[in-house]
Parts: C-alpha cells; structure tokens; sequence
C-alpha cells in the first residue's frame, strides 16, 4: 500500500481549507475515519473513491498515487467481496486492467482479473435473470420460455445432447495438454469433459498420462469415475474404496469419496467422508466440506442441520481466513434466512 494516500488526502484538504470533520459530513462520514486515512491506518473504500476526486477537484489515480500492485490488488479484493459492483467501481476496474494489457509485466494479472470481472458481472445478471424469471413463471406457470430463461440463469440442465456436450471445451484441452505436459491440472481438466460426454476411452489415455506425471488418489478417484459412467458400478465403488486404503491420511482422497458417494445419492456415506476429509485438512480449511454437507441436509429437508452446518461455515471464515463480510459472508446469511423460512413453513 502507498504510504503517501494519507499525506496526500491530508494536503488535498488543506489546499481546500477544509477540517477533518468538514470533509467527513461532506462523506457522510466520522471525522475519526478521515483522521484514520490520514494516519496511514485504513484506507478508503473503493466506493467513494469517485466523490473524493470531486471534492478535491482531481482524478482518481492524482489522488491516491497508487501503484499498479495496489491497484491490482484493490480489484481483487473488490470481485472477491463485493456482491454487487457499482457502475462506477466496474469502469474503473475495466479501463485500469485494459490499460495494463500493453505492460508485459502486468499483462498475465490483468487479463485473469478482467476475466474475473466480467464473471462477476455475468453472476450478477445471472442472479437477476433468475428472480425475473421466477416471478414470470408466478404469472405464466405454462410458458416454456419462462422454464427456459431461469434454466439459463441457473445454468441448469438440458437433455439434449446438441446443446450440452462439450466439445468445444475438449478440443480447447486436447490441444492445451501437449503444449503444457508438466502441468498436470490441465489433464483433470480434460477427464472432466471427457466423462461428462461419456467419451471414456479417451479419459481412459488421459488418465494413464496424468498418472504418470502426478501418481496419487486421482488415479483412483477417476478410474472409478469412468467406471461408473461405464455402468460399472461395482468397480467404482471397489476403487474408490481403494483410494482412501492407500492415502488415508490425504484429505482430498476422502473429500473425493465423499463427492462419489453424493453424486450416488448415498449421503450418509457422503457426509462420513467429507467430515473425515475436513479432519484431516490442515489449516487454514476450506469451506468445500461443510458447503456439501449444508446441501445434503437440504436434499433430506433437515433444514436445521443445514443452518448448523451453515454457521459453522461463518465461523470457519472469521476463524482460519478472518473474514467476517463481504458477499461471501452475505451469501450464506442469506441461506440461513430462506432455510429458516422453509423450516417454520
């Protein structure tokens, strides 16, 4: 962080004549929080960032002097907490990152941010189309329009093959793997396609290259998958069962089992393993676990479990990863109160 923002707003506001606690009823804000930024101790919010430019009369980059990480930086943590982005907050982020595709250094991060921006976006307009489209199907329960728009919202399923296999995506790989050997998650990424064709000779070669870059559980977990998909389910479950004999103390061989025996249905099973997948993770965790579980309590309509397993999400968030807002903090909150409905209805 530039250690000149809290000297520069402070310069700024004496160039206006302004006091502290003029500048914070003009932000509608404590004098407490300017004598902060001026302190060097917080920093202001993305958000008004465009009102103190105005009442300073500069831009945005002549008022805080940032520099390309920080900014890069700001961004990041803005797509990865904010729920919504402003308009304003979405230019700002969209232009710096285009600016930066000409700089070598800064090229590779701002291509992936600005990947992450418009997704955030499409999410944003995903969640709307989604609640348009529900309160169309209150009106007209009969329009297949109305059906089709909130399963493109949801991004649901669709039967037809033409439309939903994956080809583009396997050709993009097929091509990408030769070209990056070393780079073994290339290699999972193209099983997942493959599979989900049901395009399982060709998983079966992959697999054989994968495993002998990256020996482990995967070779298990995605023998069994192919299996399965084969109409093998026996075989499935044998190799499966085998993953977490030969790494019982890796937690992503039984958070993997665990993700197998959901997919069958079979959730009690499914809620042993991810719980013995989470005891084994080191810290900080990863809520994946207890995300699975919360939706498999949901599945079995035990919507108290399910808030349970919910709060204990918040807290694992403030506890290994001190986040304590933001829309991930949001998003499950939100859950806990629509469960809490469903569970007095």
């Amino acid at each position: 962080m530039n250690i000149e923002i809290g000297k520069k707003i402070k310069t700024l506001r004496l160039q206006k004549g302004m006091t502290q606690e003029e500048l914070a009823a003009k932000m509608n804000m404590s004098s407490q929080a300017v004598s902060k930024w001026e302190n060097n101790v917080t920093m202001p919010d993305i958000q008004i960032l465009p009102d103190l430019s105005v009442i300073f009369g500069v831009t945005i980059d002549e008022l805080f002097a940032l520099t390309d990480d920080t900014h890069l930086e700001r961004i990041g943590n803005m797509i990865s907490t904010e729920h919504f982005i402003s308009e304003d907050d979405f230019n700002y982020a969209e232009q710096f990152l285009k600016e930066k595709l000409t700089d070598e250094q800064k090229k590779s991060p701002s291509l992936t941010l600005l990947a992450q921006l418009h997704i955030h976006r499409s999410d944003e307009h995903r969640e709307l189309a989604s609640h348009y489209a529900k309160d169309a199907l209150l009106l007209a329960p009969d329009s297949k329009s109305n059906h089709n728009a909130l399963r493109d919202a949801e991004n649901g399923i669709i039967f037809d093959w033409n439309f939903s296999n994956h080809h583009k995506l396997i050709e993009y790989y097929k091509n990408f793997v030769p070209n990056h050997p070393d780079y073994w998650q290339a290699y999972v990424w193209l099983m997942n396609y493959l599979i989900a064709d049901g395009r399982c000779i060709e998983a079966k070669e992959i697999l054989e290259q994968l495993n002998q870059i990256q020996p482990g559980h995967l070779y298990q977990k995605y023998g069994g998958l192919i299996c399965k998909e084969e109409g093998n389910l026996s075989q499935a479950l044998a190799l499966w069962e085998q993953m977490t004999d030969l790494y019982p103390e890796d937690w992503l061989a039984w958070s993997s089992r665990g993700d197998c025996m959901a997919k069958l249905c079979r959730y009690d099973e499914a809620i042993e393993y991810y719980s013995k997948g989470y005891e084994l993770q080191p810290s900080p965790k990863y809520t994946d676990a207890f995300e699975a579980i919360s939706h498999i309590y949901i599945i079995k309509g035990e919507y108290d479990k399910s808030i349970e397993k919910l709060h204990e999400i918040i807290e694992l968030l403030e506890r290994d990863w001190k986040v304590i807002e933001g829309k991930t903090v949001d998003f499950y909150k939100r859950e806990i109160e629509n469960l809490k409905i469903m569970l007095n209805k």
